[in-house]
């Protein structure tokens, strides 16, 4: 019973497996033969239709571009025949006296009023009824000629302009012709608003596609009389213009239809023959699959669909040939795979403990842990009896023992070249060395081979040490474990380097910071040190320059400044290194208050004009009235200020020098601008980095310590706020900054203290 249903079943899979593959190969098949058939011919359609649809586009635009400059040109002309009439018999224009114009009237019967306006725009006379004075309104069409410094105002009919404008042309009738001015269109309606093409059009000419003042898609071409100060716009509906390619279009469709449809046929015929013989090979396969091996497909052509069902013939006779000794050569096989995925297996679990080591001893910096954690996972993931790790001593050319795993494991504690043990090979021969013996007196440990491998640990040339490993695999260390081996040692090599690197680079990081503390101490004391003399030196001349010692020499009293203003420099260095120090050494605290930012300004303008009396500079400052107050130390603000100002007073020989403050969201942007020699993008990446000073004109440097800058940006940053210079060679630098407003406090202080603790 079970038989026959197993049976049945059998004969509809076949029946459904069959069914299914005709049918979905055919229509495969059909289906490939049709989009290569269709769809080159449906991009051709469209590439053509669309083609023809900008070429009549064009064309249209073109003449109606052409029409526009035709009307122009009409315009003009009757402009300025309108002109010739103003003249008079002895050649100069008839403006003396309204009565004049009478004549004028008559010579001209078309015009409807005349104006003289002086300068200003005042009438001085006017005859007849002119209700405008720019280029027309809803009812006149004004034409304005100079006479002098007055001008005079002819007025004429609208309607008979716009027959002017309305006159067929030579190149084809436009729909619509409309006159513009000011972005309006005269038209049936009245003045509407005209398209943007008008605004937009380059050079008072242009074309496009848009909707018109009643809603219509149109094609339009402008041309602007800027003389007569109106403009010319010519449209045409894009419906009438699409018609033929709309019938184009049309054609195009049916042919490709009945193309498909004729492929279609022929396509379905060179399906049929082509997937008959490939439904009898199915048939045949299926048959095979439920063992039946006698089978036999006729072969009905001699392309590659008849050399297959030859060589399936073929192969169905050998299959049923070599049947009888199939299960010996699948027992034979499987054995095979067997210890190949055994294989497989084996090699996956030493790439996965390989991966593991690596992972655990990237994360190791200390080289003794490194070496101690690297032999317990080599031990415990790849299951070798023991693990030792060496490490060259580059003093006495030996390997010590450094690590091993488990604690009692027999290993020497020193090696060397010629020592006949296996690790003196590898540090003789710098490469792979195993040694292998078997051990077959006792029963437990029948077949089995121990291995002793030692692979070097080299970084380049130099070898850095050695691991060895004793495995106890019955058939001997392979050649997959062996390549897993040096993989980990490769690994650990590089590990050891880096732990060693990073030994080294915290040794030096240590006294890198042992060096900079003392030179800021000494820094710090040097800078209070030298105060205190230079200050006295500093007050002795001035004293001395003010007489309060007596009269001095001419020659006296000009030693005397040069020692002045070189000990006021000075002590502005020494000013400037002690600040450098308190702020690396996080004493530098800012004295948070409101500040009037326009007093700061005001000051410090008062002192730097002192300073460009002797240059050609004007100064300008331009504050925003309702600039508000901002959170800020006032000595550390006036100084950042000075020393912009200073900077950009140095760098100008003539020219200006100008300070702007405005308020941008929660804080005030404050900048110093200047028309002086400028920076390249290069000197603009370091200028405010330590003793870093520009170049003047002539490649010479300024007389300033090069840290003025610097300080300015520490201080700014302090505050919270940031600081940065835009600047060209020759078009002078602005140099700008910004400050917290009085919501800022929090941040500004928070970022005092984060400071103070990073250092």
């Amino acid at each position: 019973m079970g038989t026959g249903v197993e049976a049945e079943q059998a004969v509809v899979s076949r029946a459904t497996l069959t069914t299914g593959m005709r049918g979905g190969l055919g229509r495969t098949l059909l289906t490939a033969f049709l989009i290569l058939a269709i769809l080159p011919l449906a991009l051709v359609g469209w590439y053509a239709v669309r083609q023809n649809r900008l070429n009549l586009q064009n064309e249209v635009t073109h003449k109606l571009a052409a029409i526009a400059a035709l009307k122009a040109q009409e315009l003009q002309a009757w402009a300025a025949e309108r002109g010739t009439i103003l003249v008079s018999e002895d050649g100069e224009r008839a403006t003396s006296s309204p009565p004049a114009w009478e004549t004028l009237r008559q010579q001209d019967p078309d015009l409807v009023g005349a104006m003289l306006q002086d300068a200003g725009g005042h009438p001085l006379w006017s005859l007849g009824s002119c209700e405008t004075t720019g280029v027309f309104s809803e009812t006149q069409f004004a034409l304005v000629f100079p006479q002098g410094e007055e001008l005079l105002v002819l007025c004429y009919p609208l309607s008979m302009v716009e027959q002017i404008v309305q006159t067929a042309v030579p190149l084809g009738e436009a729909e619509h012709i409309y006159l513009t001015r000011r972005g309006m269109i005269y038209s049936e309606e009245g003045l509407v608003d005209g398209p943007a093409l008008i605004s937009s059009a380059a050079e008072g000419a242009g074309t496009g596609t848009y909707l018109n003042h009643e809603g219509v898609p149109v094609v339009g071409a402008y041309r602007l009389l800027p003389n007569l100060g109106c403009g010319i716009l010519v449209e045409q509906g894009q419906d009438d213009l699409m018609g033929s390619s709309d019938r184009m279009a049309a054609t195009l469709i049916g042919g490709i239809l009945a193309v498909a449809l004729a492929t279609t046929i022929i396509a379905a015929l060179m399906v049929r023959q082509v997937t008959r013989p490939v439904i009898l090979l199915t048939e045949a396969a299926l048959e095979m699959a439920e063992g039946q091996l006698d089978q036999h497909v006729p072969v009905t052509s001699r392309d590659e669909i008849g050399i297959l069902t030859y060589v399936f013939n073929k192969m169905a006779g050998e299959l049923e040939s070599l049947y009888a000794d199939l299960e010996a050569k699948v027992v034979e096989r499987t054995q095979k795979l067997q210890r190949a995925n055994y294989q497989i297996q084996r090699r996956a679990l030493q790439l996965a403990a390989s991966l593991e080591v690596s992972q655990a001893i990237t994360s190791i910096r200390v080289p003794t842990a490194l070496l101690e954690r690297v032999a317990d996972l080599m031990r415990d993931r790849f299951l070798y009896a023991t693990v030792a790790v060496y490490l060259v001593e580059s003093s006495t050319a030996q390997a010590c023992l450094r690590a091993v795993s488990p604690l009692n494991a027999d290993w020497p504690q020193f090696v060397e070249r010629d020592d006949g043990t296996v690790m003196g090979d590898t540090l003789r021969k710098v490469e792979i060395q195993v040694r292998r013996w078997e051990v077959a007196q006792d029963s437990e440990w029948y077949r089995r081979t121990f291995s002793r491998v030692a692979i070097p640990l080299k970084m380049g040339e130099q070898v850095l040490g050695i691991l060895a490993v004793l495995s106890t695999e019955h058939e001997g260390i392979s050649d997959d474990s062996l390549k897993v081996l040096e993989h980990v040692a490769n690994q650990i090599a590089i590990a050891l380097e880096n732990a060693r690197a990073y030994e080294k680079e915290k040794e030096t990081a240590r006294r890198l910071r042992e060096t900079e503390e003392f030179r800021s101490n000494f820094l710090a004391h040097m800078s209070h040190e030298l105060r205190e003399p230079l200050t006295n030196i500093i007050g002795f001349s001035s004293l001395l320059l003010k007489g309060f010692d007596g009269d001095i020499s001419v020659q006296q009293r000009e030693d005397l400044q040069i020692v002045y203003a070189n000990s006021q420099h000075l002590l502005g260095l020494i000013n400037d290194l002690l600040d450098v120090s308190q702020i690396e050494a996080g004493l530098m605290e800012l004295q948070f208050q409101e500040l009037d930012l326009a007093e700061i300004i005001e000051s410090v303008m008062a002192t730097l004009s002192a300073l460009v009396r002797d240059k050609d500079i004007e100064l300008y400052r331009e504050i925003a009235p309702d600039l508000p107050l901002v959170w800020a130390d006032a000595a550390r603000t006036r100084q950042v200020l000075l020393r912009l100002l200073t900077n950009a007073a140095r760098f100008t020989e003539r020219g200006n020098i100008t300070v702007r403050a405005l308020a941008k969201g929660h804080e005030v942007q404050v900048s110093v601008s200047d028309t002086g020699v400028g920076m390249t993008p290069e000197e603009q990446v370091h200028i405010f980095e330590r003793f870093e000073r520009g170049h003047l004109g002539n490649n010479a440097r300024p007389g300033s310590d090069g840290l003025g800058l610097a300080l300015s940006k520490q201080f700014v940053e302090l505050h919270g706020g940031h600081i940065w210079v835009e600047s060209q060679v020759g078009q002078g630098s602005t140099f700008t900054f910004t400050l917290p407003l009085q919501a800022g406090l929090a941040a500004a202080e928070t970022g005092q203290e984060e400071r103070k603790a990073e250092i």
